[in-house]
């Protein structure tokens, strides 16, 4: 976390032009500069300065909150950046055909550190909509889980929360938007389009890293193409926390899981139609306890894909229904394909692209796969406990290496 490491100083220059809250003056004000931390209320207006230079590493700390207006642009000097903290408040609220800007001094991927919403930035005042942020990821950070070293240009850590609509993220030397797994966008952890109708383009590592439990608030209204070369995805750290009831929106891009995903029970993810989920080395999708369940139900024109990084046999692990009993587990229109890799609590002879286990605590399990394709699975193409209660219907396969279907005794 970047620390605090100078004192209250909002120097606004040729401040006789610029009456309080950045207004007065005729015809505007060149050469502001910004600097510090901010503890009271200041709104930024094109009328008084355009740009603004931020010259040094600008805090907004509790009470303060900094509002910027409408066509405002905020220039970066080398390696600095914004931080929100507490309930201090960043309201950057922009429209349509006045947007926001936030800028480096020089047009340089990774130019300025971005826009951080530090632990614990919480206040629901807290606003990005028809904003610009480019050229940022300076500051290299440690996540401490799935993402390890990362660069972002917008930061929600431990616990902060802001909405984000309307809002372009270009050119950033990192991701466009990084969310810790206890963060949030909007007022709680329900999508209600506080993360909607965003650009995050041209980006080096990706538009978004997200944790598995938050990946609910993705909306489709979003556009996270055209970033770098091989890096089109939605970024999902999995393995550090379970999966809440939630819907997994079909994006523009894939969703990149990064290692095993878990629905807990008592909790139902539901796939739209259309999503492809794509996994990395060794990673998997897996519903653990009586009532967890996953939901994946395509149609013919919009099959949902579960597939590897790389086209090889075994590639990840694979669709895991552990002790679930749920009515819920369906698997309709689907295509799994390239799994019955490494599991770590199966058996090779229980390995597959879909596999239905018990530890003997559930009496039995419950699956629905219907008009499907299973295919190119290092072991079974579908693997059940005998107890399962399974419906499998119109199912094609293909290339699985130890058959097709079985029912272990």
């Amino acid at each position: 976390m970047k620390l605090k490491t100078t004192a209250l100083t909002l120097a606004l220059l040729a401040l006789g032009a610029c009456g309080p809250g950045g207004g007065g003056g005729g015809g505007g004000v060149t050469g502001c500069n910004l600097s510090g931390t901010i503890d009271t209320q200041v709104t930024l207006t094109p009328s008084a300065c355009n740009p603004y230079h931020v010259t040094g590493d600008l805090y907004v700390e509790e009470p303060g909150k900094l509002v910027i207006e409408p066509g405002t642009t905020l220039e970066f000097a080398q390696d600095t950046g914004l931080y929100v903290s507490g309930h201090g408040a960043l309201v950057a609220v922009g429209t349509a055909a006045d947007k926001i800007l936030f800028t480096g001094a020089s047009k340089t991927r990774g130019y300025w550190n971005g826009v951080v919403f530090q632990s614990f930035a919480n206040s629901f005042d807290n606003e990005l909509k028809y904003a610009v942020i480019e050229y940022a990821g300076a500051d290299e950070k440690w996540d401490g889980g799935a993402f390890g070293y990362y660069r972002a240009a917008v930061e929600l850590e431990e616990e902060a929360r802001t909405k984000m609509t309307y809002t372009l993220v270009r050119e950033s030397e990192g991701f466009g938007v990084f969310m810790a797994n206890d963060a949030f966008f909007g007022a709680d952890s329900s999508p209600d389009g506080d993360f909607a109708h965003n650009t995050l383009t041209q980006n080096a590592a990706g538009p978004i890293a997200i944790y598995e439990n938050k990946v609910g608030h993705l909306d489709a209204s979003n556009d996270f193409s055209g970033n770098d070369t091989g890096h089109d995805y939605v970024y999902v750290g999995a393995g550090y926390t379970d999966i809440p009831t939630q819907t997994w929106q079909n994006l523009n891009v894939p969703y990149l899981i990064m290692d095993k995903a878990s629905v807990g029970n008592g909790e139902l993810l539901t796939i739209e139609a259309g999503t492809t989920l794509v996994f990395d080395q060794d990673a998997g999708l897996e519903a653990y306890g009586d009532a967890a369940a996953i939901k994946a139900i395509g149609t013919p024109s919009a099959y949902i894909t579960f597939t590897g990084k790389q086209p090889i046999k075994g590639y990840w692990a694979g669709l895991h229904f552990d002790d679930s009993d749920s009515a819920d587990n369906v698997l309709r229109y689907v295509i799994v394909e390239y799994g019955g890799g490494e599991d770590g609590f199966l058996g090779a002879d229980a390995m597959g692209n879909i596999v239905v286990s018990s530890s003997g605590n559930a009496s039995h399990q419950r699956i629905t796969i219907e008009d499907s394709t299973v295919r190119y699975s290092l072991h079974w193409g579908i693997s059940v406990a005998q107890e399962t209660a399974d419906t499998i219907n119109n199912v094609t396969y293909d290339g699985n290496n130890d058959g097709d279907y079985q029912k272990r005794p």
